[in-house]
């Protein structure tokens, strides 16, 4: 009963048609979704 992190870059519709329904439906009713917004850090220049 420890608390779990999943991240994934897959928005619902694409995450049931990788994991199918069942694990899609599990993930949806049994977590908390919560969405990072901001700029992409692997995208961006190191800091000099």
């Amino acid at each position: 009963m420890l608390p779990t992190l999943i991240t994934t870059n897959l928005p619902m519709e694409h995450l049931r048609v990788t994991l199918g329904d069942r694990v899609a439906s599990r993930l949806a009713e049994m977590t908390e979704r919560v969405i990072l917004d901001g700029p992409d850090r692997r995208r961006t220049a190191p800091a000099a």
